[in-house]
C-alpha cells in the first residue's frame, strides 16, 4: 500500500481460450471446477462480493459502480483475475491494501496505471491492451512500490505469483482521498474472511506475506505463510532480498 514509480508461460486468456482441454485444477467440497465457466463465475462472485463491502468516509471501495471510476477498475480487476488463473500461479504474495497512487486507480492490487496500461512484456504478456486508465493523468500515475514489486518479479520470476491486498479497499484519512492510513484492525479482519474464496479459485502451493498486516491476518485466519519486508520506508532491498530467496524455494 505505499507510494510514488515506473513501470501469470503466456498469458492466454480465459475469455479467449475457453474451450481447450483442461484437467480439474482444484476441488471444492463435493464438486470439481475446471477452468471453463464455474471458474469465471467464482471469480465473478468474488468480485461482486468485495464490490459489495461497505464504504466509509475513510473507507473507499473502489469497484462500487457509483464510485468515479467504479465500474473500469471493476472491469480491470476481473480481467487481472481471469488473466492469472489462466496461468495458474504457483504463489501469491499479499499485501496490505490499495495505495492513493496505484490500485486505487487501476483496482489491481499494487499496480499503477504506469505499469498496468503499456503492460508487460515478460511471461506471455500482462495487462495492457483491454485494461482502463481512470485517471486523467498522461500516461497515468506511478507508485513507488508496485514500481519496486514489478521491477522485481520482472527481473526475478520465472512467473508471475498472484498478487492481492488484505483488505480491499482504500483506508485514507477522512476528507483526503488521496492519501493513505493503516487500516484498522476491524477492515483487515473483514477482508481476511477472503482469503477462502481466494485461495480456493487460487490453490497456491506457498503464500509471500508482505509487511506486518498481512503477515498477522495469514495467521489469524490459520495460513502458513513466507514473510517478506514491506518495501516502502527503505525496506527494498530487505524486500529484493527476502523475494530472491523465496522464489528459489
Amino acid at each position: 500500500m505505499r507510494d510514488s514509480e515506473m513501470m501469470c508461460k503466456p498469458a492466454h486468456s480465459l475469455r479467449a481460450n475457453t474451450t481447450r482441454e483442461r484437467k480439474p485444477w482444484y476441488n471444492r467440497g463435493l464438486f470439481t471446477y475446471t477452468v471453463e465457466g464455474t471458474l469465471l463465475t467464482l471469480i465473478a462472485d468474488l468480485v461482486d462480493q468485495i464490490a459489495g463491502m461497505p464504504g466509509s468516509d475513510q473507507l473507499s471501495n473502489l469497484y462500487d459502480s457509483t464510485h468515479p471510476g467504479g465500474k473500469e477498475r471493476r472491469q480491470n480487476f476481473t480481467r487481472y483475475l481471469e488473466d492469472m488463473a489462466s496461468l495458474q500461479p504457483h504463489r501469491v504474495m499479499i499485501f496490505e491494501a490499495p495505495g492513493y497512487r496505484g490500485c486505487r486507480w487501476t483496482g489491481i492490487p499494487v499496480t499503477s496505471e504506469r505499469i498496468m496500461l503499456p503492460g508487460i512484456a515478460k511471461w506471455g504478456g500482462l495487462f495492457g491492451e483491454g485494461y482502463q486508465a481512470t485517471s486523467d493523468v498522461p500516461d497515468g500515475y506511478a507508485e513507488m512500490t508496485a514500481s519496486i514489486l514489478w521491477n522485481a518479479l520482472i527481473d526475478l520470476a520465472d512467473e508471475p505469483p498472484l498478487i492481492w491486498n488484505t483488505v480491499p479497499l482504500h483506508p485514507h484519512k477522512e476528507g483526503q482521498p488521496m492519501s493513505n492510513r493503516t487500516p484498522r484492525m476491524g477492515e483487515q479482519r473483514a477482508g481476511g474472511t477472503l482469503f477462502a474464496d481466494l485461495l480456493t479459485i487460487f490453490p497456491c502451493k506457498e503464500i509471500l506475506a508482505v509487511g506486518r498486516t498481512a503477515q498477522r491476518m495469514l495467521a489469524e485466519y490459520g495460513y502458513e505463510s513466507i514473510p517478506l519486508r514491506h518495501p516502502s520506508q527503505g525496506g527494498k532491498p530487505e524486500f529484493i532480498r527476502g523475494l530472491m530467496k523465496a522464489l528459489s524455494r
